[in-house]
């Protein structure tokens, strides 16, 4: 429900109501004077007209017969329309106004009354085609990818999305989809986050979940005739996803399993893993829509449209049972008219006895011809950045191969180049050196090493390659870049990349393959800026034991010039200090409500099936935090661990965990002026948490 005050919900329920609508059509302003009576109306949905769904993404449909506006024909097309009903609460207030949204022009009918339009909400700005289907990255990531390209915003924060259903997991679609348009790969999103895509009132894409938070309670005086409700309450205790590797569905239930099965698809998002990790996500999906029990229900009210989709309402006095939850899935909006708001469901009581049974039968999945010609594309979720010296992973691409086959890789990336500058009478700018390395299957391809040299603005890179002979199997295909001279940044969605061949398929079962990779980066000490100088200074590599704290001090290069002796001292201070379990467990408090048979594993993770609770010791003079986990999610303390806050927009304060990108993102100046720092972080069941790194920090142990 949108956030109105108290005297708003006062008014609502007078049985004498004052209102208006007001607005811009392609800037120019109107008023209930400019819509001809019983003309405008606004509907939406965010399931069928049957069952309760998730993954939904319909678009709302305004309709309005405007006159007396100096509007020009054949203009009207994809202009805006943003509206707003206004409720009269008091001859002191005046008018308090809802916004209703923000519609796009499709439709524009000229008649002797006005012109009749048709508009839809931001959500049909993604019904563009979409030619991905291969990437990696979070659930956030992958929608705001989608509205990016479709010049939406994405109205649903990181933090959210960490809430939702696999909300914290890395998701891979790299797989054969059928994603034609960008308002597809959203759906396929929401469905794995266990939520319906929509447009909000102000035109952004968010996300929201089923839940059981009752909005508003409408009494029988309120509701006009005609209301039915059904005698029975929908809910899903079981659900069924089809497997696109061996072309069979699967099946998960609850205990007990007395509800509707609900139908995942083949959706591509919940492929990609071993057997286990696929059924956790799919699981989750379950899990989140399992408390989704509510009564369907159809009913007409005074219009009054604060209400969203989604929301849950409880109904008492008549035909209604107080004690139930109701769940709005549509409703009509006719300003000086009714209000018609429904809520679908099927009776779990008539599944049919096949549906129970087709449980895990083969799905309906067409056999792929290994003669075919097939493609698959790939893109980069994130920014990438490669420093002067530097060498960094820019694609990884994984393939299966269903017989041996000749494949063909071509790839595309979008430089921005920024040259190094070096120093002698004047400045004068390097020659940038870009040079491509490839792996296949992590195996370096000697011999052939493409390079290209640049000078500083956007450049393109073209590479291809031929792999003749590909043998049949799971293939990984990483391409790196080296950069001497300047460095390079590459923007999301930068690199383009599409592989080629028969018998090629998209996906198959993991093969239990991890890779990771981390950047190290030096110390550059500019020749000449110094005169004489002289140095000595130890270096010496030391195995942490118990709460042992040692500094290392790199090896100095000066040049003679002008300074004398140089003296460097060291304190007993880690500049990265980092926490691994089991491996320096005196600094590392852990709550382990499920240890297994072998505790920690010796590199700090936990084994599967273990859920646990990691907090550091007391630091002081944090500067930054990182971490490497599967989808931990942490807390932050300066009292020792009595108080646990998190870091957002408006500072530190009380609320929903952060995942690991929010943590490594949070500034020094949030760090300072606090004595003692402790870090926890929260991992779930079947997770892996790596070491958790703490830079600029004195340790108390």
């Amino acid at each position: 429900m949108y956030n109105v005050s108290a005297d708003y919900r006062a008014a609502m329920a007078r049985p004498v109501q004052r209102t208006r609508l007001t607005g811009t059509i392609a800037g120019i302003e109107f008023t209930d004077a400019n819509i001809v009576k019983g003309s405008f109306s606004i509907s939406n949905q965010c399931s069928d007209n049957t069952e309760l769904k998730i993954g939904q993404v319909y678009t709302a449909e305004l309709c309005a017969k405007f006159s007396g506006l100096n509007l020009e024909r054949y203009t009207l097309n994809g202009v805006a329309i943003v509206v707003s009903y206004g409720l009269w609460i008091d001859a002191e207030t005046g008018f308090e106004d809802v916004p209703l949204g923000v519609f796009i022009v499709k439709e524009a009918e000229w008649t002797a009354e006005g012109v009749s339009i048709k508009a839809y909400d931001n959500m049909s700005k993604l019904d563009k085609s979409c030619a991905v289907n291969a990437t990696v990255g979070t659930a956030w990531q992958l929608a705001k990818q989608a509205c990016d390209r479709c010049s939406v915003i994405l109205g649903t924060t990181m933090a959210e999305f960490a809430n939702f259903a696999n909300g914290s997991r890395q998701l891979s679609m790299y797989t054969e989809t059928d994603i034609e348009t960008w308002r597809d790969w959203i759906s396929w999103v929401a469905q794995t986050c266990a939520c319906n895509a929509m447009a909000d009132r102000s035109g952004k894409i968010i996300f929201r979940p089923y839940d059981n938070n009752v909005v508003d309670t409408i009494d029988d005086k309120h509701r006009l005739t005609g209301a039915s409700f059904s005698d029975f309450e929908t809910k899903y205790t079981g659900l069924s996803c089809v497997n696109i590797a061996d072309q069979k569905t699967e099946y998960y239930g609850l205990d007990p399993d007395d509800g509707l099965t609900y139908n995942l698809g083949s959706n591509p998002l919940l492929q990609y893993g071993l057997t286990d990790t696929k059924d956790q996500m799919r699981r989750d999906v379950l899990n989140h829509i399992k408390d989704a029990i509510y009564v369907p229900f159809k009913l007409s009210m005074i219009g009054n449209p604060a209400y969203d989709l989604m929301d849950v309402f409880s109904f008492t006095d008549g035909l209604a049972d107080s004690t139930k939850q109701f769940c709005m899935t549509k409703y009509n909006f006719k300003y000086h008219g009714t209000y018609d708001i429904e809520g679908v469901g099927k009776n779990p009581d008539l599944a049919t006895a096949r549906s129970k049974t087709d449980k895990n039968l083969t799905g309906l999945m067409a056999n792929q011809d290994n003669n075919q010609m097939h493609y698959y594309t790939y893109v980069n979720v994130d920014d990438i950045d490669i420093g002067d010296g530097q060498s960094r992973q820019v694609a990884l691409i994984r393939f299966v191969v269903n017989k041996t086959t000749h494949i063909v890789i071509d790839m595309q990336f979008l430089l921005n180049t920024d040259n190094t500058e070096t120093n002698g009478s004047v400045f004068v700018e390097d020659d940038l050196e870009v040079k491509a390395t490839y792996y296949l299957d992590d195996i370096e391809i000697t011999g052939h090493n493409p390079i290209e040299t640049y000078r500083d603005g956007k450049h393109v890179l073209r590479l291809r390659y031929d792999l003749i002979g590909t043998s049949e199997e799971i293939h990984t295909w990483a391409v790196w870049l080296d950069c001497k001279g300047g460095g390079v940044h590459i923007d999301r969605e930068g690199v383009l990349a599409v592989i080629m061949g028969q018998g090629l398929a998209g996906e198959s079962e993991w093969d239990g393959t991890i890779q990771c990779n981390d950047n190290i980066l030096g110390l550059e000490v500019i020749p000449d800026f110094f005169g004489a100088l002289s140095d000595a200074a130890s270096v010496w590599a030391r195995t942490p034991v118990g709460d042992v704290i040692s500094d290392r001090v790199a090896a100095l290069d000066f040049v003679t010039g002008i300074l004398g002796s140089v003296t460097d001292t060291s304190k007993a201070e880690a500049p990265c200090m980092v926490f691994s379990p089991w491996v320096n467990a005196d600094l590392v408090d852990t709550d382990i409500t499920t240890i297994g048979p072998d505790g920690w594993i010796g590199s700090g993770s936990t084994i599967s099936g273990t859920a646990a609770t990691v907090k550091t010791c007391d630091m002081t003079g944090v500067k930054s935090v990182t971490t490497f986990d599967a989808s931990a999610v942490y807390y932050v303390s300066f009292d020792s661990g009595s108080t646990w806050v998190v870091y957002t927009e408006n500072g530190w304060q009380a609320g929903a965990a952060m995942i690991d990108t929010q943590i490594m993102a949070i500034p020094e100046s949030a760090w300072s002026g606090h004595s003692t720092v402790m870090i926890r972080a929260d991992i779930a069941e079947n997770c892996t948490l790596f070491d958790i790194n703490v830079y600029g920090a004195s340790v108390a142990v």
